[in-house]
């Protein structure tokens, strides 16, 4: 069976470089390899083509880590090696944080060149693997293929239109159904003037779009369509927030026209889906409009030649009245031109409605491949009609031999373990990898119970608790469970095991699937790049250190008098200065969570002094952007049981995200009490009374879908969420933080009310109590 290769995007403006790239890297790896040798190029290709690998020059014009960052604002998922023969620290950090794989400074090396790609490529299958389900996947194939039918179904009615005042409001309506809009307009260009023009429109109160009389266009995002021949995206993070999308209409580079919509149905952002189906659109509108201006001149020509001649008049009709065969001929041969600029226009619409009905066709097959395999699975894994006692294994139902043949290839294929049970839990099929992980053969794992097919004690575990779930009513707690994950070892081997359910239609449990992956190789890779992360850390501190206590001592003026300007720039190198040591220890606290070496020293601590301390110091920042602090903290609080600087360190985190994302003129709210486990609920984790530290931003809400991303490790790969300020690894680090004092840290948010952060600390009394009665 053929397997598709990895894809490698080269983006770098060096020919000599790219070639060793070519012979001494990619080709020995059996790579296809993909070129780009600027900036405009990458972004296309990344876009259009998701390699699998991007190998991005860092030192290049248009590259770089502007490049990066704008392929992770357009959703590219491709991994990322960036390569410099100057790098920086500060540009290695920044690198790492819009998800880079790895940053080389040795670009010219062939095994550190080999060893980085294979890390990479690495780390993106094992992504692959870690991808929502298929069933989830082809929800979102079947959502693309329903809008490409609507598309074209709608772009069909729309060509067959010619009346002019039909038209226009046929395109606003058919921008308002793609895109779920709730206003719409539809602007062109007057060819005389130059100006945009809005000539057909709907709004939020209007049913069905109308023409209008021809308006200015004033739109100041239209207008920028109109000139640069590119969609506008724009997402306004007012109360209420407001999203506009404005889409060009464009006669190969000349941009005749602006199709806009406006605020979402549902009160959601319009999305790069949204881009895709309005610019299509666009392009039938394109043909559309020049085919009804078409039919509107033949019309009027055909209505000036059947009018009826003028009655005779005593003095003879001047020459100009007359149409001479010439003028005639002219007339002639311009309608037939136009005739056939229509028919090359509709024979490029043709080619594109045959192109997207080979993609629909490719991805229905697609469907229906995907779909007749999962029957072939099914059937073979449905047990025959009990007929004896519980205790007898029921016989599978034979199977045509080509679709187990096709069965078996497709599991051979896989680099995991796959293992295949039945109801009674005894192994159906097992595959290569699955037999080398667990070091015993296929044939000998055939027939085993698959609870004992594994020593390791959280192997039988993790799969009765699946089964367990799997029996649980709909709504029972635990019943949410779709499968559960364990990490295992076997003969000194991390092995990640993943169980998940095969239910009949009614929910009866009729076996499971079971993935095995040795991730040892990922363990050792991430151990010695977070050991050279702290190594680097650690060393960097010092000379940190000692540039900010010489900046304060100038500062000071204790060995002379500064200078106005020369106050600002130390200020400066200050604050700049106190921004790496803050960096340097958040790659600190991110070795440490990772190697579960995370040390905290607890001690009995004033939380409401500590956070004095903290705003002090972010004090200059809040008055800058006239922020609000507003308290509420009682004056007879126990002392907490907790780390001063680890403690410290979450409530920076918290008040910086506060900062960033409150308005204006905003307000931040900062509370502490003393709650019950009652109070607690779900919260408590254990502690009978706990102190707990909220603070609140007046930013505009964070959305369902992002606030369970909210505490991963790099959210800042991704676009900005709205609502949220910190986009790095400080609130992953805070949460690592308050987990090891035994504590919980959540949120709460509301759209267009701001997010609330919550964590818990245990009480020094209650430790007291506890050692007093040991």
């Amino acid at each position: 069976m053929a397997i598709s290769r990895e894809t490698v995007l080269i983006a770098h403006d060096r020919r000599d470089y790219i070639e060793f790239l070519m012979t001494r890297v990619l080709t020995p790896q059996g790579l296809t390899i993909l070129i780009a040798q600027n900036g405009e190029q990458a972004q296309r290709k990344a876009l259009d083509m998701s390699p699998d690998l991007i190998i991005l020059n860092a030192d290049m014009a248009d590259g770089g880590l502007p490049l990066l960052k704008r392929l992770r604002e357009q959703r590219c998922s491709s991994a990322v090696i960036l390569v410099t023969r100057q790098g920086s620290l500060e540009d290695a950090v920044q690198a790492m944080h819009l998800g880079a794989q790895d940053y080389v400074t040795r670009p010219d090396d062939a095994e550190t060149m080999r060893r980085a790609v294979h890390r990479a490529l690495t780390h993106r299958r094992a992504e692959r693997r870690a991808m929502p389900s298929t069933a989830f996947t082809d929800r979102q194939v079947e959502r693309q293929i329903h809008d490409m039918r609507v598309l074209s179904a709608m772009g069909r009615r729309m060509l067959s239109v010619l009346e002019w005042e039909k038209l226009l409001p046929r395109i606003v309506d058919a921008a308002v159904y793609l895109t779920a809009a709730s206003e719409s307009s539809l602007a062109l260009v007057n060819e005389a003037t130059g100006d945009l023009h809005v000539l057909a429109a709907k709004s939020a109160t209007e049913e069905q779009a109308h023409c209008l009389q021809p308006q200015p266009e004033v739109n100041a995002s239209a207008m920028q369509a109109l000139n640069s021949g590119q969609p506008v995206l724009v997402h306004n993070h007012g109360e209420p927030s407001r999203s506009y999308l404005h889409v060009p209409i464009k006669v190969g580079d000349i941009v005749i026209g602006v199709i806009s919509t406006g605020q979402k149905v549902e009160g959601l952002p319009f999305d790069d889906h949204d881009v895709s189906l309005l610019t299509g659109l666009a392009d039938y509108a394109v043909v559309a409009i020049h085919n009804s201006r078409a039919y509107q001149v033949m019309e009027e020509q055909a209505r000036q030649r059947a009018m009826p001649p003028s009655p005779p008049h005593p003095t003879p009709a001047p020459e100009t009245g007359e149409i001479s065969p010439s003028a005639l001929l002219q007339v002639l041969q311009t309608q037939g031109q136009e005739i056939r600029n229509t028919m090359r226009s509709a024979t490029r619409l043709a080619q594109e409605l045959r192109q997207q009905v080979a993609i629909v066709e490719s991805l229905t097959t697609y469907l229906d491949a995907q779909e007749q395999t999962i029957e072939r699975l099914a059937s073979h894994l449905l047990p025959a009609e009990k007929a004896g006692t519980e205790e007898k294994i029921p016989e599978a139902p034979a199977v045509e031999p080509q679709s187990d043949a096709l069965l078996h290839d497709v599991l051979e294929c896989l680099s995991d373990g796959v293992l295949i049970s039945d109801a009674s839990d005894r192994v159906l099929l097992a595959n290569s990898a699955a037999a080398r992980i667990l070091h015993q053969p296929a044939g000998q794992l055939v027939g085993q119970p698959l609870p004992v097919v594994c020593t390791d004690p959280r192997w039988s575990k993790t799969y009765l608790i699946l089964k367990a779930a799997a029996r649980l009513g709909a709504e029972e707690p635990g019943s949410e469970i779709e499968a559960v994950e364990t990490p295992l070892t076997i003969d000194e081997h991390t092995v990640q095991a993943m169980f998940a359910p095969l239910l009949h239609a009614q929910g009866e449990w009729q076996g499971a699937v079971t993935i095995l992956r040795d991730v040892s190789g990922e363990r050792d890779d991430r151990r010695s790049r977070d050991k050279f992360i702290a190594t680097i850390s650690h060393d960097l501190q010092t000379p940190m250190t000692a540039i900010m206590g010489y900046a304060d001592l100038l500062l000071e003026q204790s060995v002379g008098p500064l200078t106005e300007t020369q106050n600002h720039f130390l200020q400066r190198i200050k604050v700049n200065t106190k921004r790496m040591v803050n960096l340097l220890r958040d790659l600190i606290g991110v070795a440490a969570i990772d190697s579960g070496k995370l040390g905290i020293s607890p001690e009995p601590t004033d939380i409401p002094s500590l956070l004095d301390e903290v705003l002090a110091e972010i004090q200059a920042q809040l008055a800058d952007k006239d922020l609000t602090i507003e308290r509420s903290i009682p004056d007879d609080l126990p002392f907490a049981l907790a780390d001063p600087s680890g403690v410290q360190h979450v409530l920076t985190h918290l008040l910086s995200n506060a900062y960033k994302c409150s308005a204006v003129g905003g307000r931040i709210g900062v509370s502490v009490e003393v709650r019950t486990a009652d109070e607690l609920g779900s919260h408590a984790g254990g502690m009978e009374r706990a102190l707990v530290i909220a603070v609140t931003d007046s930013g505009g809400g964070i959305a369902p879908e992002d606030q369970a991303s909210v505490f991963a490790r790099h959210y800042g790969e991704r676009p900005s969420v709205p609502g949220l300020g910190e986009t790095g690894v400080g609130l992953s680090i805070a949460k690592g933080l308050i987990e090891a004092h035994g504590g919980q840290i959540w949120l709460e948010s509301q759209m267009g009310h701001g997010t609330t952060f919550t964590f818990t600390l245990p009480l020094a009394e209650a430790d007291s109590a506890s050692t007093e009665q040991s």
